[in-house]
């Protein structure tokens, strides 16, 4: 076989055993982590099985751009300039950490250029300054704490940190070269797609998911994003800047022309990045270090240990801040996990490499630096972490009895916890014991319905529930939504309820009682989990109407592959219950 026949092999075969491996014991060390270390054995340090030919290049570059792209995806940027972002308590508090983050970042730089360690301060600063977002967003699922205040903060330090690592590393990438100012100013023309995605997002949308997006053939929605990404890198290429910061800003686009559909699509792209390309970058970066020199250097070693304490008094300098927030160990526990530097430094130190701003020795010290920190910090961040948030399971309804009683008797004859209020303000005075355990509250019939959304806005702050649902005629939909809320519009639920009925006429919804046939039901039966709905087969009189994802809604299509622990809302008749049941959850030990 040829050289680039094997190089492949090899990195698909590490690429599929470091998960099968790492799932499969108690070791807590990031998957990127272990890809690097193997590469490091198969690469030119070890037995040299991964060569570095064009097509095996070309992947490795497709990695790292596809790293910034999901990145740009996650960052919602287009929800921040809006200003319906996730709210963060004590906002306030966002900047100032942001601000001593890189100033105490900036400080340790020019401290090591001034003992004689580096000649590159401001490049070290940058590095230093990043995070590891490929670790952070992954490690908070795992615990369950995406969603909480906890996870949200760990989340928006690391996006301003690594946006302003990211943009500087690009700054300084161009102002080294000949004709910096013409490079600075063609960098500052990849801004410009972003602002005409922004006001054109609606147009776009249309025209990009008109039709057939979840087509098994088509794939629509795949195939655009892949246009997009290859046509950021070609348009840095071409303009010669770099190319991951094309590649966060084309995440940035297509956030903001999917827009709420993002959910149908993140799956597939996620795949699409972790299964295959993104291994393949940190793979061909261990594979691709020279650790001779490393080896052979006591300076190499003295910098990485330099850095490693460094990182460490940045994310410490920071949790000063974080423990007026938070208890004492939930800060540690920040400081830990934000302590760790990977994708975005690992990127970066190799950008500034390859341009020369940065040594050999000094690149391998970083890799080294993040290689261990990823080792070394999510451990103690499992350790400290508060425990995953108990499930919500509560409903609360406000609102006139002749309304919410009848729905209340329908829901606690399938066994869910329902408390009814007639007003907003008797719910609110039941906050010290619902606080920590309301899934859904509803507002309903409100004389006035900007009484619903004011309500809506103080409930949510009280109870902090997972979801609100207010009320609300078709012409303040939006503004329900701005404020964060979920909009209940009469005239619109009976017209997807009546486009359901066409859609699936034997679906029970005719013949029977709405409430006496709707489930909703965990996912947690083996046989259902990572299966998609049209490989279930379902009976005919038997449809899936809703898919719950942590706090995304999916909607269900053929082709949508079920999680474990999705929450999927079905109707079928009564005496299916049993039978549905069994085949969505596993049955209760004996």
């Amino acid at each position: 076989m040829s050289h680039i026949i094997v190089s492949i092999l090899v990195v698909s075969v590490i690429a599929l055993m470091v998960p099968w491996v790492l799932l499969r014991t108690k070791i807590k060390i990031p998957f990127a982590a272990a890809e690097i270390l193997l590469g490091v054995v198969f690469g030119k340090s070890g037995f040299g099985w991964i060569h570095d030919p064009a097509p095996v290049s070309f992947l490795s570059l497709f990695g790292l751009s596809y790293i910034m792209f999901l990145y740009g995806l996650e960052t919602n940027l287009d929800s921040w300039l809006k200003g319906s972002a996730p709210k963060l308590p004590h906002s306030q508090w966002l900047w100032p950490i942001a601000l001593l983050w890189m100033g105490l970042a900036f400080t340790e730089g020019f401290l090591f250029q001034g003992l004689g360690m580096v000649h590159a301060p401001v490049a070290v600063s940058l590095l230093l300054g990043s995070s590891a977002p490929t670790v952070l967003l992954p490690t908070l699922k795992e615990r369950g704490l995406v969603d909480t205040t906890f996870g949200q903060w760990i989340l928006s330090i690391s996006l301003v940190v690594d946006f302003t690592s990211l943009l500087g590393v690009t700054a300084l990438a161009a102002l080294t070269r000949h004709g910096a100012a013409l490079r600075i100013f063609l960098v500052l023309l990849l801004f410009i797609p972003p602002l005409i995605a922004k006001s054109t997002s609606g147009f776009l949308h249309r025209a990009w998911f008109g039709s057939g997006q979840d087509s098994v053939t088509g794939q629509i929605g795949v195939r655009g994003v892949m246009m997009i990404i290859t046509l950021f890198i070609a348009l840095a290429d071409t303009l010669g800047t770099i190319t991951v910061l094309g590649a966060f800003l084309a995440g940035i686009v297509v956030s903001m022309i999917v827009g709420r559909d993002r959910a149908i699509l993140q799956d597939k792209l996620d795949a699409l990045g972790f299964g295959y390309f993104i291994p393949f970058f940190f793979v061909t970066v261990g594979s691709n270090l020279n650790l001779r020199p490393a080896l052979a250097s006591d300076h190499i070693w003295i910098l990485a240990g330099l850095f490693l304490i460094g990182v460490v008094a940045i994310s410490t300098g920071a949790s000063v801040i974080l423990l007026r927030l938070f208890p004492k160990p939930h800060a540690l526990a920040m400081a830990a996990l934000l302590a760790t530097r990977l994708s975005v430094t690992v990127a970066g130190s190799l950008i500034l490499y390859q341009a020369h701003i940065i040594s050999q020795s000094l690149y391998l010290a970083m890799i080294i630096t993040s290689v261990l920190s990823a080792v070394i910090f999510p451990p103690i961040f499992h350790r400290l972490s508060p425990a995953r948030p108990p499930s919500r399971h509560d409903i609360v309804l406000i609102g006139p009895n002749h309304w919410t009683r009848p729905i209340a008797n329908h829901l606690k004859t399938q066994e869910y916890p329902v408390h009814t209020y007639e007003t907003a303000s008797q719910a609110s005075a039941m906050a010290p014991v619902l606080a920590q355990t309301v899934h859904v509250v509803a507002l309903l019939g409100a004389a006035q319905w900007e009484q619903n959304i004011t309500w809506g806005r103080k409930i949510a702050a009280l109870l902090h529930p997972d979801h609100v649902i207010v009320d609300v005629p078709t012409e303040a939909r939006e503004q329900a939504q701005a404020a964060g809320l979920i909009p209940f519009v009469a005239a619109v639920a009976s017209m997807q309820l009546l486009e359901t009925m066409i859609r699936s006429p034997l679906s029970g919804l005719v013949e029977t009682s709405l409430w006496s046939s709707m489930l909703e039901l965990e996912v947690t039966n083996p046989g259902a989990v990572n299966v998609a709905l049209r490989d279930l087969r379902l009976p005919e009189d038997t449809l899936v109407i809703g898919i719950a994802r942590e706090r995304e809604h999916l909607i269900p299509r053929g082709s949508s592959t079920l999680r474990e622990g999705d929450m999927v809302t079905v109707v079928c008749p009564a005496p299916r219950r049993h039978e549905i049941r069994g085949i969505f959850e596993s049955p209760p030990p004996i």
